[in-house]
């Protein structure tokens, strides 16, 4: 790397500042200018050819930095981006209409899964009391076994008709596909039951966008110095082809919040 030009002191503060910022006005403060006039004087900073090679610099540290501790590329980014936009999150969890019980039972009789199911019911009718069995008719088994929850809904059902039941699918993480993973963040338990944390769709097809030229390169204020350190990793490459960066959705690969 060539001989830098030197730096006064507030300079130096204003590139360190900046470099952890990106936001010339707060650095141009921080660094003990004058505030008056800070969101002028700031980004003119930015011109000031000593400041700027700093800051061009400290930028291929950090982005080095990142780069050998996580073994991160351009490539790795674009890929988990290009996925967190285009999986099928369908296939992750969804709401979805199941056959309700009497829709395959014998002449659409309640159905039951299997006879241990409906044993256990029995025994628990039982178990109840006679007051209890006085006022509820004891379990019957006219609808068979072999109810399915996953089953489409029968139109011709008489008790839901053909409607089914909703209930929420969720995915086995296990089975998930490395693209998929890349949109799965976790799980949440709220008062109404488990939800599947997913990635933002948005925020991810807002950074491939500014990778790609087509938004707004607007300087983030408060960002962090690692997480501007995989944007900088993702614009140093813009120029490059995206054809060829983008898998499948099968792909394999993790995932990435740049």
């Amino acid at each position: 790397m060539p001989d830098l030009p030197p730096l006064n002191d507030r300079q130096a503060a204003f590139v360190r500042e900046y470099l952890l910022s990106r936001n010339a006005t707060d650095a141009y403060v921080k660094a003990g200018y004058a505030p008056k006039h800070a969101d002028v004087a700031g980004p003119r900073l930015l011109g000031n050819v000593g400041v700027a090679a700093h800051i061009s610099a400290g930028r291929e540290k950090i982005i080095a930095k990142v780069e050998a501790k996580f073994d991160l590329r351009l490539d790795d980014i674009i890929t988990k981006l290009a996925h967190q936009v285009t999986v099928d999150r369908t296939r992750l969890t969804g709401h979805r209409i199941g056959a309700c019980r009497y829709c395959y039972g014998i002449e659409h009789h309640y159905q039951w899964r299997t006879p241990r199911e409906f044993s256990e019911d029995v025994e628990l009718h039982m178990l109840k009391g006679e007051a209890y069995a006085s006022n509820h008719p004891p379990p019957e088994m006219e609808g068979g076994y072999g109810y399915k929850l996953t089953a489409k809904p029968n139109p011709n059902c008489p008790e839901c008709d053909g409607r089914g039941i909703s209930y929420t699918d969720f995915a086995d993480v296990d089975t998930m596909t490395e693209a998929e993973r890349t949109v799965f963040e976790g799980v949440r338990l709220t008062r109404d039951g488990m939800q599947y944390v997913l990635a933002d769709r948005a925020k991810a097809l807002d950074a491939l966008g500014k990778h790609l030229g087509l938004s707004d390169k607007r300087a983030d204020e408060g960002i962090n110095a690692f997480a501007q350190a995989l944007r900088d990793i993702a614009q140093r490459g813009s120029s490059m082809p995206i054809a060829t960066r983008v898998p499948a959705d099968d792909d394999d690969d993790d995932e990435v919040d740049p």
